[in-house]
């Protein structure tokens, strides 16, 4: 049952994603949960979501490079956005039953996608402030901190930054 209502509210979330991206509605973002990190992808940058399946392990790759993942015919890397963060060891275990992939728009040219931990819906930028005691963001793909109205910290990671960084293409 838990199974079922999970694969319909993937299927929900896809439905409104593709839709928010054709008519250029309110919502801006994909939220995602990394580890502990709440982060914000921008919809024009974000690509298909798929479930979680085992990636193919690459020997001496960085430990945040979870392997390789063959979707729908094509061979993306995989990067476990958490441990690539720094907000979760690679080796640590993860709940796969709510992990998912997230691709980068063909746009950006890049066969790789992000592993998270779960999915948070799509957000709009009048439901966030900015967070005043967020500290400063280290990278210059990923935006200041912003409040929503539970107090949580998001981040916004921009996913075509992220394509360009040295580190991140740095996969051995």
């Amino acid at each position: 049952m838990a199974r079922s209502s999970l694969i319909e509210f993937q299927s929900q979330l896809a439905s409104r994603l593709q839709a928010a991206q054709l008519t250029q509605s309110e919502s801006r973002w994909l939220a995602v949960v990394a580890g502990q990190q709440r982060i914000l992808l921008p919809l024009s940058q974000a690509g298909e979501i798929s479930a979680y399946e085992p990636p193919m392990l690459l020997p001496h790759a960085q430990a945040w490079f979870a392997g390789l993942v063959n979707l729908r015919g094509v061979l993306c890397g995989v990067v476990d956005l958490a441990a690539f963060l720094g907000a979760r060891l690679a080796s640590s275990p993860r709940s796969n039953a709510q992990s998912r992939y997230i691709q980068f728009t063909p746009q950006l040219e890049i066969n790789a996608v992000l592993l998270v931990d779960q999915l948070a819906g799509l957000r709009t930028p009048g439901q966030f402030v900015m967070d005043e005691h967020s500290p400063a963001a280290t990278e210059p793909w990923l935006g200041p901190g912003l409040l929503d109205a539970s107090g949580l910290t998001w981040r916004e990671l921009n996913l075509a930054l992220l394509a360009d960084d040295p580190r991140f293409l740095a996969v051995v």
